[in-house]
């Protein structure tokens, strides 16, 4: 395939910069790539065509000047997003926002016509994300929700099929954090025999959006994604808890994990694991997106839109349909990868 993919990205954090970044960097290497070549696409079609945000001290700037650590060819400026959410729950724009109107941010959405709008917007903003959709789907492109938001349902997803397009969510699955990582470990465990009793995953973070989640409401629903995540691997009723309990700001935009499980094996001797993971938020999730939606425009493009529910398996961790974590790598790369 020669055409290009055109991404048009929701929210300016971490993630965002990190991707950019990396759109520059595989321009002359492959390193570090999960998948260097996907349904045909090389991470060299991905180009960005336009990046929205709500934060006073970003809005018109160009990218080159807020991405100051790397030269980038592009001279992208950064326009004014939707803001539909109290902002009590983000201390970084507690100071104001400079957004725009629905209708003038779909009269944007289309003048620069991508195929995908990617959702990575600051967690707790519910509402701002359903209008992103709202407008992929009035624009006529594509719609990634990143977010833990509960935005992807089946009447949503039957009106983006009904355009020709793909609704893809909810709530990105790291290449390899504290989600992957534990379902992996349960379904290995599982797998030699071993039953899982009791099981924990903490996670503590420094990154603004971590600094977000503290908000109770917030917590608690992404706690439940994370639970509910994981025990798709476990065939049996088990006492279990994920989620992120704290912000620690020296972190930066690193993530430690703690699990601890408790398993009964030969004789119900007991087996107990614990152990810590510290990886880099933004960097964990590049491969996903990029992998995704490489996957999502080619079946798009042979109208096979059912292949959403495997590229939501693969990419998110409460997607309509779950798959088992083996499952749904394996179900993506025979899809995409022969």
């Amino acid at each position: 395939m020669s055409d290009k993919i055109k991404i048009a990205i929701a929210g300016f954090g971490n993630v965002t910069s990190t991707l950019i970044k990396g759109l520059q960097f595989y321009k002359n290497s492959t390193e570090g790539l999960w998948h260097p070549k996907l349904a045909g696409f090389d991470i060299t079609d991905v180009v960005v065509t336009g990046i929205f945000d709500i934060h006073p001290a970003k809005v018109g700037k160009k990218i080159s000047d807020v991405v100051s650590d790397c030269k980038l060819d592009s001279d992208l400026t950064i326009q004014p997003g939707i803001s539909e959410d109290p902002l009590s729950h983000n201390s970084a724009l507690m100071w104001g926002i400079k957004s725009t109107t629905y209708e003038d941010f779909v009269i944007s959405l289309k003048k620069i016509n991508p195929d995908f709008l990617i959702n990575l917007i600051s967690s707790g903003m519910d509402k701002s994300g359903e209008k992103y959709a709202k407008a992929s789907l009035e624009t006529g492109c594509s719609f990634f929700n990143a977010t833990a938001s509960k935005i992807t349902t089946e009447q949503l997803r039957a009106s983006f099929t009904s355009k020709g397009l793909m609704i893809l969510g909810d709530d990105l699955m790291s290449q390899f954090g504290g989600t992957a990582f534990h379902r992996g470990m349960m379904e290995f465990i599982i797998n030699r025999g071993i039953k899982i009793e009791k099981a924990y995953q903490l996670d503590v973070g420094g990154n603004q959006d971590t600094q977000n989640t503290m908000a109770e409401e917030i917590r608690e629903k992404k706690r439940k994604i994370k639970t509910e995540s994981i025990a798709v691997e476990v065939p049996y009723p088990f006492k279990s808890t994920a989620g992120t309990t704290e912000f620690a700001e020296q972190l930066g935009n690193s993530r430690v994990s703690y699990y601890w499980m408790e398993a009964k094996g030969f004789l119900g001797s007991t087996i107990e694991m614990d152990l810590a993971l510290k990886t880099n938020d933004s960097t964990n999730g590049c491969n996903v997106i990029l992998d995704s939606i490489r996957a999502a425009k080619m079946a798009i493009s042979k109208k096979d839109l059912g292949k959403s529910e495997i590229i939501s398996a693969y990419a998110f961790k409460n997607p309509l349909k779950k798959f088992k974590i083996r499952e749904s790598i394996k179900a993506f790369e025979e899809a995409f990868t022969n």
